[in-house]
């Protein structure tokens, strides 16, 4: 066992560093971080709508551009809605876990950010739309929206600024770490980083009770967290007693795999309590929802994109004989076949030579990634780095081939599915239940470093859980994978 500290590593017995005495309570700390969010986050909403008014009816640019209709309209107007729609936008932020995990890295607080903000000018949108007797200016309304994620992620940011210079004056009770590989270190860095006084003690793996009891004994802990490894349930249950007996907080962290559980339900409807296995797949209802999303969020990005498109496809061109487009064979919802597009990033008969490259392949699995693929050009290695060469797969999500979020298409020509199949059995069918996606639960967990179990089971995961929610929350990732991400290749 070794006691770890945020200055240096202990060796086995040593005796670590006592919180310091007469620190700021816990309970203080989280008070005033929840105060501070509070009134910062509300003044920054406050701003946003007056930022938006201004830009609206004051701005001479942009009343030159777009002439305002009707009587002059004043702040005052403006007052009593920016009044009710504070509070509302303080529970949007609080529902997306702005306010209790001050654990979120940027870019996940970024994407909550984002999402409370979109919902935000929505919600004031169709108020808007369904009294229109108070005559608001829905172009200001929808104004409100960039001033918002701008001043909300600044106020998000003090906040937690403030909050790391109080977690240096906090005192910090021990946390006891049980399991091994990189999930817990990357745990202790982050709890060292928001409690720098914090004692943090680790166990290999779950040991007998009884000596999970004396170790507990021996130090107050405020938490116990249990990476779940092969351990029986019934250990881990008698661990999770013997922590409750000692006033200390159990979390346990699953497996990867375990997250297939998801598919496990009560029912109730035979009037005794049973399992039921979730079908996974989605009902024509939502199907319809996602539909309609992909529809409106293809055309809005393929307006936006179309310069880079032109710029793209003259590269190619320029770059190595071929054509623009590189079509493939690939299998959509219910196994049917039909070709998505990509930008060529390979020299024009990469298929071909397929063969000669099947000893390169980085993963064990079904899929097919190099790193040195010697077929790829020097364009294509760019493209590919910040997954642009996807691009043209908007037009296979117009074609109702595709959706911009699910999991990747299967290559036919590699036969993806039929190793899909041998490692996984039948289970592998049910990816064919939904749309083919350009991105995906995975592609934002790791890309290509992520393993092919790993991307099976994120991918069951998504289509058990849908929802458009998460699917805006993956959008939203998409770029900072795109730009700061690893394993594209």
């Amino acid at each position: 066992m070794a006691l770890r500290t945020p200055h240096r590593r202990q060796n086995d017995g040593d005796v670590s560093r006592p919180p310091a005495a007469g620190g700021l309570p816990p309970w203080l700390r989280h008070g005033l971080r929840a105060a501070c969010h509070i009134l910062l986050d509300g003044a920054a909403v406050a701003a946003a709508y007056r930022l938006a008014f201004w830009a609206r009816f004051e701005w001479g640019w942009a009343i030159a551009r777009v002439p305002l209709s009707g009587d002059p309209v004043e702040w005052a107007a403006y007052a009593g809605l920016v009044k009710a729609a504070v509070p509302i936008w303080l529970a949007l932020l609080y529902l997306g876990r702005l306010y209790g995990a001050a654990w979120l890295g940027a870019a996940d607080r970024f994407v909550q950010i984002s999402k409370a903000c979109i919902l935000g000018t929505l919600v004031t949108l169709s108020a808007a739309f369904l009294y229109e007797r108070l005559a608001y200016s829905r172009l200001m309304l929808a104004g409100v929206f960039p001033f918002s994620l701008v001043l909300l992620s600044l106020s998000q940011t003090f906040t937690l600024w403030l909050d790391d210079r109080l977690a240096r004056l906090e005192t910090a009770r021990s946390v006891l770490l049980v399991g091994a590989g990189p999930v817990v270190a990357m745990l202790r860095e982050r709890i060292l980083a928001r409690h720098p006084g914090a004692e943090v003690r680790e166990l290999s793996a779950l040991p007998p009770l009884e000596e999970l009891e004396r170790v507990l004994d021996s130090k107050s802990f405020r938490e116990a967290i249990l990476l779940r490894g092969r351990e029986p349930h019934e250990r881990a249950l008698a661990a999770a007693e013997a922590c409750e007996a000692r006033g200390v907080r159990l979390a346990m962290i699953p497996d990867l795999l375990e997250l297939r559980m998801g598919e496990v339900m009560m029912d109730h409807h035979l009037g005794v309590p049973a399992y039921r296995v979730q079908h996974a797949s989605l009902s024509p209802a939502n199907f319809a929802a996602k539909r309609a999303f992909d529809l409106a969020f293809c055309a809005l990005f393929l307006l936006a994109t179309l310069p880079a498109w032109a710029a793209v496809c003259l590269l190619i061109k320029l770059d190595s004989k071929g054509p623009v487009l590189f079509t493939q064979k690939r299998l959509g919802r219910r196994g049917r076949v039909f070709s998505a597009y990509k930008f060529r990033t390979m020299i024009a008969d990469a298929e071909k030579r397929l063969a000669d490259v099947r000893g390169l392949n980085d993963h064990a699995g079904a899929f097919f990634k190099a790193k040195s693929d010697p077929r790829v050009t020097r364009l294509g290695r760019f493209l590919r780095r910040f997954s642009l060469d996807e691009f043209p797969q908007f037009l296979n999500v117009l074609k109702g081939e595709m959706s911009v979020v699910g999991p990747r298409p299967l290559a036919v020509a590699t036969g993806e599915m039929a190793a899909l199949e041998q490692d996984f059995g039948a289970t592998a069918k049910k990816r064919l239940n939904v749309l083919p996606g350009i991105t995906g639960l995975w592609q934002v967990s790791g890309r290509s470093d992520v393993s092919s179990e790993q991307r099976f089971s994120l991918d069951l995961y998504y289509i058990e859980r849908w929802s458009l929610g998460l699917d805006l929350e993956i959008i939203l990732k998409t770029p900072f994978v795109m730009i700061f991400g690893s394993g594209a290749y």
